[in-house]
C-alpha cells in the first residue's frame, strides 16, 4: 500500500507533459474543490514540476496528493485566492523541506530535530500564556471580505477616552456589515446551504444542527425579483422601517416580511437587530409598502425562520489559518504590525504542557459583589479564610503545591448604589466617591489578614453597572451604559494596589477575555437572560399556541394525553430550555451583543472584541438575574454564574475551573 503523506517523494521517471494536459486535474483539485485559481506561469511550473516527480503516473493519486498539499500549504499561508508563480515557488520549496525532514526521520537522523524541540521545551513556561486580555489592549482584527481572511493589526493608534466615542453612523454600519459578511462567509461552508431544494430549515434543532433541512440555497433579496410565487430561502438583518413593519435586510436591499404564519425555531430568541435565515414564498403585489412609489420590492411571505447555525471552534480556526487574534504571540513577531498565525507544532506544545498541568484552577465569584454590605464582607470573610487555610496545607507537601489558584476574578458591582457625583445621604460630611474608595479600602484591610492569598493569586476586578465612572451619568442603568465599559479607575484602589506585589492586580474590562496556553475564555457581566427575553419577537402564530394552552383544561383525558405526547419536549425543566435558547442564540449570531443599538450603548471601535467567532473556548456570563447553567453548544462550554449572594440567602456562590478538564465546578459556602 502506498503512503499518500509521502508518495510525492518516490522517485518516477520524467515525461514531457503540456499545460494544456495538467489543466482539468488542476481545476477539478485546486479551482473546483479549493476555491482557487491558478495564473498561466504557475500551471506551467506545476507541469514541469509533476512531470519531473510522477512521470507516467501523473493522472494518479500520489500526483492528486501533492496537489491537495500545494492547497493545504497556500491556504495556510493565507496567500489569497489567485495561485502566481512566485508563490507557488516559494510554497514547492517548503514542501521539500518537509519531505527532506520525513526522509530524515527514516534515516534516523534526528537528534538535531529533537534537541531543539526539547530547547523550546524548556524555554516555554506557561505563567507567559496566561493574560487578561482587556479591549483596550486586544490588537483591532477586520474580517475582509473579499478575500475571506481576519487582518489582525497589533499596533494601532492610541483609542479615545469613553468621553470621546466614535459613534457616528458610517461606524456603525460598517459594524452590521462586517457582521453580515462574517456569518455569511460561515454559511457558506456549511454543507446544508449549498444548492437549492424544496426541503425546510424548519427542522432545525436547539442545540445542534443535524436536524436542518439539506441543500438549501440562500438567496439574496435582488433575485428574487421577477420570480413571482417562488419558494426561496432568505438571510439577512430583521429589522423594522418606520412605518412599523418588519423587514429583512441583506447587502443587495430590503424585502417587506409577512409574519402572520411564520413558525420559529424554538430553540432560539429573535430579536429586532439579529442576523436570521428566513424560508417562504416571494410575492411580487403583496405587502403594505407595495403602496409607496418608491417600492417595488414586494412582500415576502414567511413559514419559517432560524438562526444561522455556529461553527466550532476547531474548523473556524483550521479556516482563518489559526491567527493569534489577542496578541498572546507577538513576541513572535521579529517585526511588522500583523499578528502571526500560531504554528501547529507550538499549539500542540502548548495544550501538551496545559493538559499536563493539572493542579491549576481559576476561582471567580458570583456578581454583585457589594462591598458596602456587611452580609458581602462576611462571606468574603469566611471564603477567604477557607482558602487561606487550604493554600497553607497545599504548601506543606511537595505534591499538592500546585492546587494554589492563580486568579481569583471579582465581578462588580462593588456597591449596591450607583456612584453619582453628589454627597451621601448617609452622611453629609463624606462624598459618594469617598465612600466607594473607603469600600475597597476596607476590602484591602480585609485580603491583607492574609498573606498567602495575596502573595500568590492575582486578584482580578471586572466593573459592574454601579461602579464609576459610567455610573455618575447613567445611575446604574444598564442601557445608558458605554459597552465594552472600562475598568475601575485606580484612584480608588491605590490601597489594594500598594498590598497586592506587582503584576497580581489586574484591572479588566467588562468584558475581558482570558488566554491560559491554549485556551480563550471570554468573562462578561451582563443580564442578557432578560434582555433576550423582553426583546424576543412575538409571532401571531405563537399567540394562538398560547391561547389554544388555555383551552386544555377543556380537553378530556384521553386529548389531554396526546396533547403531552406530542409537547414531549415540555417535560425538560423550563430553566434548562431557556438557559439552551440563550446559549444558542448568543453563539449562533457570533456577537455579545446581538440587539438593537438602543439597548446599549456600543462603542464602534471596540466592535471586534465583543465578537465570539471563531467561538471561543468557554463564556461566562455573569448575568445576576438568571440561576446558574451549563450548556455546550458546537463545542463551546457556556456557563452562568449568578449573584455573589442571593436576597434573603446566607450562601455565597462562585465557581472553579479547571482548566488542564476544561472543567467548571459550581461550588457555595454557608456564612
Amino acid at each position: 500500500m502506498i503512503d499518500l503523506t509521502t508518495a510525492h517523494a518516490t522517485t518516477a521517471l520524467p515525461i514531457k507533459l503540456q499545460p494544456s494536459n495538467l489543466r482539468p486535474l488542476v481545476f477539478r483539485t485546486l479551482t473546483k474543490k479549493h476555491g482557487l485559481n491558478v495564473n498561466t506561469e504557475a500551471l506551467s511550473i506545476l507541469t514541469d514540476t509533476i512531470s519531473q516527480k510522477f512521470g507516467f503516473d501523473w493522472k494518479g493519486p500520489q500526483s492528486q496528493q501533492f496537489l491537495e498539499e500545494i492547497a493545504k500549504f497556500w491556504k495556510l499561508e493565507d496567500r489569497g485566492v489567485f495561485i502566481d508563480g512566485n508563490g507557488l515557488k516559494s510554497v514547492l520549496k517548503e514542501i521539500q523541506k518537509k519531505d527532506d525532514v520525513v526522509q530524515m526521520q527514516k534515516a534516523g537522523r534526528t537528534n538535531t530535530i529533537v534537541d531543539e524541540d526539547i530547547e523550546e521545551d524548556l524555554q516555554l513556561q506557561w505563567e507567559d500564556y496566561f493574560q487578561f486580555v482587556s479591549p483596550a489592549d486586544q490588537p483591532r482584527s477586520i474580517f475582509d471580505k473579499s478575500r475571506k481572511h481576519f487582518d489582525v493589526y497589533l499596533t494601532k493608534e492610541k483609542l479615545p477616552l469613553l468621553s470621546k466615542l466614535s459613534l457616528n453612523a458610517k461606524a456603525l454600519v460598517e459594524a452590521q456589515n462586517n457582521r453580515y459578511f462574517l456569518i455569511m462567509d460561515r454559511l457558506s461552508r456549511n454543507e446544508n446551504f449549498q444548492k437549492a431544494s424544496m426541503t425546510s430549515i424548519s427542522n432545525l434543532n436547539s442545540l445542534t444542527i443535524d436536524g436542518i433541512g439539506k441543500n438549501n440555497e440562500i438567496t439574496l433579496i435582488k433575485n428574487m425579483l421577477g420570480r413571482d410565487g417562488q419558494k426561496f430561502l432568505l438571510f439577512g438583518l430583521l429589522s423594522k422601517n418606520s412605518t412599523d413593519e418588519y423587514i429583512l435586510e441583506d447587502a443587495t436591499g430590503y424585502i417587506e416580511l409577512n409574519l402572520n404564519q411564520a413558525i420559529k425555531n424554538q430553540g432560539s430568541f429573535y430579536c429586532i437587530g439579529m442576523f436570521v435565515l428566513v424560508e417562504g414564498i416571494y410575492s411580487a403585489s403583496g405587502g403594505n409598502l407595495n403602496q409607496k412609489q418608491d417600492y417595488i420590492g414586494g412582500c415576502f411571505y414567511v413559514s419559517n425562520i432560524a438562526q444561522p447555525p455556529a461553527e466550532r471552534r476547531d474548523k473556524s480556526l483550521d479556516v482563518y489559518g489559526h491567527v493569534d487574534f489577542l496578541g498572546i504571540y507577538k513576541h513572535m513577531v521579529p517585526t511588522g504590525n500583523k499578528a502571526i498565525k500560531v504554528p501547529k507544532t507550538f499549539r500542540k506544545k502548548l495544550q501538551q504542557l496545559e493538559k499536563s498541568l493539572q493542579n491549576h484552577r481559576i476561582i471567580m465569584m458570583g456578581s454583585e459583589l457589594h462591598l458596602d454590605s456587611n452580609k458581602t464582607l462576611q462571606a468574603m470573610q469566611k471564603f477567604l479564610h477557607r482558602l487561606e487555610n487550604s493554600i497553607i496545607e497545599a504548601l506543606d507537601s511537595e505534591e499538592t503545591q500546585g492546587y494554589v489558584p492563580l486568579a481569583l476574578v471579582f465581578t462588580g458591582s462593588f456597591t449596591s448604589r450607583p456612584l453619582t457625583s453628589t454627597n451621601s445621604t448617609s452622611d453629609a460630611n463624606l462624598s459618594n466617591s469617598e465612600l466607594y474608595k473607603g469600600n475597597f479600602d476596607q476590602f484591602a484591610k480585609l485580603l491583607g489578614e492574609f498573606p498567602h492569598i495575596v502573595q500568590r493569586c492575582k486578584i482580578v476586578l471586572i466593573p459592574g453597572d454601579n461602579d464609576p465612572w459610567q455610573s455618575t451619568y447613567s445611575l446604574g442603568s444598564a442601557c445608558l451604559n458605554t459597552f465594552p465599559q472600562a475598568s475601575i479607575p485606580k484612584v480608588f484602589i491605590n490601597r489594594l494596589e500598594k498590598l497586592l506585589p506587582r503584576g497580581n492586580l489586574i484591572l479588566a474590562w467588562n468584558p475581558t477575555r482570558m488566554s491560559y496556553l491554549s485556551q480563550e475564555l471570554v468573562i462578561l457581566k451582563d443580564t442578557l437572560m432578560s434582555k433576550f427575553k423582553r426583546n424576543d419577537v412575538m409571532l401571531p402564530v405563537e399567540e394562538l399556541e398560547q391561547n389554544g394552552d388555555d383551552e386544555m383544561d377543556e380537553l378530556n383525558d384521553k386529548e389531554r394525553i396526546d396533547r403531552l405526547i406530542q409537547n414531549k419536549d415540555e417535560r425538560i425543566p423550563n430553566k434548562t430550555k431557556q438557559a439552551r435558547k440563550l446559549v444558542k442564540t448568543l453563539l449562533d449570531q457570533g456577537t455579545l451583543q446581538p440587539f438593537k443599538k438602543d439597548l446599549k450603548v456600543v462603542n464602534t471601535q471596540f466592535e471586534h472584541c465583543l465578537r465570539v467567532e471563531p467561538l471561543p473556548n468557554a463564556i461566562v456570563i455573569n448575568d445576576s438575574s438568571f440561576d446558574n447553567f451549563e450548556v455546550v453548544y458546537q463545542g463551546c462550554k457556556v456557563v452562568n454564574l449568578a449573584s455573589a449572594i442571593h436576597e434573603g440567602s446566607r450562601k455565597l456562590n462562585y465557581l472553579e475551573y479547571w482548566p488542564s478538564s476544561k472543567k467548571f465546578e459550581f461550588k457555595d459556602l454557608y456564612f
